[in-house]
């Protein structure tokens, strides 16, 4: 066996399972058709010795590790649980074994997420979550983050977009001090007679919240591409405005598709634009 279950001694020589009840259960499923052996790893009785428990986890902890990493939420379990009896910077020194940096805020941060509502939990379990949304979701209520879970986990939104949609959505709760239902239903309305499938209306529940948080700046690009549109540039040129519309100014990019054929339109270019000058002056 590649990954033998990993057994405690108690103080009365009986085995505790730490690690491992499926497998020993799969053996038990199988000994009783054929004869055969069960290994298993036996961490010997010790309670008396200082160093028993940080040992008794660390072996837990390479053990589970055998198996594959830790999702974010089993790491957070095993922290907290490791607090309630191990001094501090024997818990740091777990971190290490994760391949975590020896930083109290680590520890810290991991096992806060266990306050989150558990359809967040679950998602940062599955990965579905990234641990950065769920820290960010920590500033919800509840029942806010529960809605905010079920749009991640139903749209298959990723890193990027679950970071726009919470901060967002963050946003205008607390400008208008609603809920995330409460701006859920008002995107629905707006989209009930649409027929769309689930990433075109992932893109329309977050086009929607930038119009919400940013209607001046949605509007002036609502109004940009409109000019663009009516210019009918040519492919190879590209109107660009200034950052967020802070400036009138726009530039104009032109392709070429080598040095040669841009000395060859440079001449005409150059005297369009030298006339554009003296009609200016």
């Amino acid at each position: 066996m590649l990954q033998p279950p990993l057994l405690l001694e108690k103080k009365d020589h009986t085995l505790t399972v730490l690690s491992g009840r499926r497998r020993i259960e799969a053996y038990l499923q199988v000994s009783k058709a054929q004869e055969c052996h069960l290994t298993a790893l036996i961490i010997p009785f010790r309670e008396e010795k200082p160093e028993y428990q940080l040992h008794l986890l660390t072996t837990l902890l390479q053990h589970q590790l055998l198996g594959g990493s830790l999702t974010v939420i089993e790491q957070a379990i095993f922290f907290q649980k490791a607090t309630l009896v191990l001094e501090e910077q024997e818990v740091l020194s777990l971190l290490p074994v994760l391949g975590l940096k020896a930083k109290p805020h680590i520890s810290g941060e991991l096992i806060s997420l266990l306050d989150l509502e558990s359809a967040v939990q679950l998602g940062l379990h599955r990965g579905i979550i990234s641990q950065r949304s769920g820290k960010k979701l920590s500033r919800f209520a509840p029942v806010d983050q529960k809605q905010l879970a079920e749009v991640i986990n139903t749209y298959q939104l990723g890193g990027s977009k679950q970071q726009k949609l919470i901060e967002h959505f963050f946003q205008l709760t607390q400008r208008e001090q609603v809920s995330v239902e409460v701006l859920l239903g008002r995107w629905q309305d707006k989209e009930k007679d649409k027929q769309l499938n689930g990433p075109q209306r992932a893109s329309s529940l977050l086009r929607w919240l930038d119009r919400e948080c940013q209607p001046r700046l949605t509007q002036a690009e609502e109004t940009f591409r409109k000019f663009c549109s009516q210019l009918q540039l040519p492919a190879g040129i590209r109107l660009e405005h200034s950052l967020s519309f802070e400036e009138e100014q726009v530039t104009l990019n032109m392709d070429f598709s080598s040095k040669e054929e841009l000395s060859r339109i440079w001449p005409q270019l150059k005297a369009l634009l030298n006339a554009g000058n003296k009609e200016e002056k």
